[in-house]
């Protein structure tokens, strides 16, 4: 780069997502379409595919499952509530094209959804007693750009204090592949103060592909730096070990799904 760092410019993408609204794509050109498959679920049904889907993940990563505790971890007692409201919103995403987005990088990258879901949750008094605030698409896109003008090499660790839900991680990705580099051979350590966070943050290295060199913690990262280290290290630990002693971490009567961007298992 020449002193100043440029903004790249993506490609313009074809189509917009009103006119896919309605779809429901394969996650893999050549693997089986999820969403007629699903559809016709009753809702104990679809929350035994949730469940399946998290144990999925659990085999591939438990320490990111368990930093992503926040956002599953009431399937373990549903309330006949929890599990209509889950299947009538599951039903909605399906329709409008969720599947399809997560499933091809391109799109799963143009902005952080668990991010933009979780600033309508809360209420403008909540997020102002914390200081937190949903930095848009545009915004961390140059700073993404930024970054990766400034001489960083694979294997270099990637450090954001105050992630949030990790936006400024999907723009980083973004740049790299754009120019050509794989995400994955960098080292990724996102934390945020709030838990919830956190478990977003964990979801979203899957959706965004970081790969496997990710950390997630939830703490003051600025103050306790060591102490945060310690605290992660112990909970990677434990979850290795607890996925070894328990394989199946919610138990389901449903086939796990195979990771859209891995060979598929042998039957």
């Amino acid at each position: 780069m020449d002193g100043q760092p440029r903004r790249l410019q993506r490609p313009r993408r074809r189509g917009g997502h009103a006119r896919r609204a309605r779809s429901v794509r394969p996650s893999r050109a050549e693997g089986p379409d999820y969403g007629p498959l699903l559809l016709p679920l009753d809702d104990e049904q679809l929350a035994d595919t949730l469940r399946a889907g998290w144990n999925a993940f659990w085999s591939y990563d438990p320490d990111l499952t368990e930093a992503a505790r926040p956002l599953h971890d009431w399937l373990s007692h549903p309330t006949d509530s929890d599990i209509r409201g889950l299947a009538d919103y599951a039903r909605v995403l399906v329709r409008t094209g969720l599947l399809e987005y997560c499933s091809d990088v391109t799109r799963a990258e143009s902005d952080d959804v668990l991010g933009l879901l979780i600033t309508r949750m809360r209420s403008y008094s909540e997020r102002q007693s914390t200081g937190e605030f949903f930095t848009p698409a545009v915004a961390t896109n140059f700073m993404g750009d930024m970054l990766f003008s400034s001489g960083r090499r694979p294997g270099d660790l990637l450090l954001e204090p105050t992630a949030g839900t990790g936006t400024m991680a999907r723009s980083a990705a973004a740049t790299m592949r754009f120019c050509g580099t794989d995400p994955a051979a960098y080292r990724w350590w996102l934390n945020d103060l709030d838990p919830l966070n956190a478990a977003c943050c964990a979801v979203n290295a899957q959706i965004w592909r970081l790969g496997r060199q990710v950390t997630v913690s939830c703490g003051d990262a600025l103050k306790h730096p060591r102490l945060l280290e310690e605290a992660v290290q112990e909970r990677a630990e434990r979850a290795c070990a607890e996925q070894k002693a328990r394989p199946v971490l919610y138990p389901t009567t449903t086939r796990p799904p195979f990771w859209p961007w891995q060979s598929v298992p042998p039957s």
